[in-house]
């Protein structure tokens, strides 16, 4: 199995590269400060049972390393640690004022009231989202998306039986969202071997532990907006990946075509798409995705045959058109019948797979290609005509 799972690229819009949106305590000792203690639960079992944590460091973490190996190499005091139902969470970001826009401020009142409800030590309305609230938030994300995830597969931990409880994986999700590049890139090269300062997702063979590392210093003016929108697109192909035990890397349209469809309903302009030298697509336009699909579907040959976009298998070669049209086909299935989806998911794990994990790979995308035409009961040309009619009826013209 690769170690590397695949890159996670993230390309921003015009109107999030001001700066404007850097976080608010500037005061790189701010997480020293208040790691030794979380305010919110505050040593109180009562209190981190009620809301979902299991324990704060130290703790085991992947591969035989526990916390205390990787504050050793960071430096102690530096990481705030936290363990959930099915996550373990390295954080390291400063304080962040609440974002601008008014989408984006309802839809974070509406978590923080939803985390109140199981922490009462939260504030109604904190004037400022501080480490430890922003870090609660992400596990209080992270294990929605996991509970999101069951619901579209229709399964439960119990269906996958002693010492496979986590999808089908031994042990727990990881996820690091660091501030410096630095950190990022300490972890990565003393942990995982790896060379990488940015955006990561990662496979510890030893323990079978996928692992998503973000530094956010390397996106300069991302706002929490769009680092929940980025840290739930990556968590979403380590659930798709991780679900049957990790057998396979899933088919590229497939897998992003599910991350998009669940993470384009958050607020903000994030836009996790690497876009290929030759697309030219305005900077103020790349979010108007079902717009630019209907444009291009009008026009039967800008359309991606089904049978092209199955075989695909360079994720980074998808480019913009291939992936907002792998997510058009999954809004279309998902409008379809949520079920079907979950049904292609469910079966494409439990086949057969090949002796390795690159014949595998290979033979999961022609799997999951005959699974998605045997649940519509069609051939791919019929699918891509379906697809077609329904995107030029419900999609927007401008």
């Amino acid at each position: 199995m690769p170690t590397i799972l695949r890159c996670v690229c993230l390309f921003l819009l015009g109107s999030l590269l001001t700066g404007q949106d850097k976080p608010l305590v500037k005061d790189e000792d701010e997480v020293s400060k208040v790691a030794a203690r979380d305010p919110y639960t505050d040593g109180d079992e009562a209190a981190k049972k009620a809301a979902g944590v299991v324990s704060h460091a130290p703790f085991p973490w992947a591969d035989g390393h526990r916390t205390t190996d990787i504050d050793k190499v960071l430096g102690e005091n530096r990481i705030l640690w936290l363990e959930t139902a099915h996550f373990r969470f390295a954080f390291t970001l400063r304080s962040a004022a609440w974002p601008d826009e008014s989408d984006a401020r309802k839809a974070l009142q509406d978590e923080v009231k939803a985390l109140k409800k199981k922490l009462p030590k939260v504030p109604e309305k904190p004037k400022r989202l501080d480490p430890w609230l922003r870090l609660h938030l992400y596990a209080q994300r992270c294990e929605d998306a996991y509970a999101r995830f069951h619901a579209l597969v229709g399964t439960r931990d119990a269906d996958f039986g002693a010492g496979q409880q986590f999808l089908g994986l031994p042990d727990k999700y990881l996820v690091m969202v660091f501030q410096k590049r630095s950190d990022m890139a300490r972890y990565m090269d003393k942990f995982c071997s790896q060379k990488a300062d940015d955006s990561l997702r990662y496979f510890h063979d030893k323990t079978r532990q996928p692992v998503l590392c973000v530094a956010v210093e390397a996106f300069e003016g991302l706002d929490e907006p769009g680092i929940h929108g980025h840290v739930l697109h990556g968590v979403w192909h380590l659930l798709l990946g991780g679900h049957g035990g990790y057998p396979f890397e899933m088919p590229p349209w497939l897998a992003d075509g599910i991350a998009h469809w669940h993470t384009r309903t958050l607020p903000g302009d994030f836009l996790n798409v690497q876009i290929k030298d030759d697309e030219a697509v305005a900077d103020d336009k790349r979010n108007e995705w079902d717009v630019k699909v209907r444009r291009r579907v009008q026009h039967e040959t800008l359309m991606i045959p089904f049978a092209t976009m199955a075989q695909w298998s360079d994720p980074a070669g998808m480019g913009y058109h291939g992936v907002i049209q792998s997510w058009s086909r999954i809004d279309y299935l998902m409008r379809l019948d949520p079920k079907l989806v979950g049904k292609v998911l469910r079966a494409l794990k439990a086949a057969p797979p090949a002796d390795d994990y690159v014949s595998a790979t290979a033979l999961a995308r022609t799997q999951a290609s005959e699974l998605v035409l045997k649940a519509l009961g069609c051939d791919a040309a019929t699918f891509d005509r379906r697809w077609r009619e329904w995107v030029l009826k419900t999609y927007p013209k401008r």
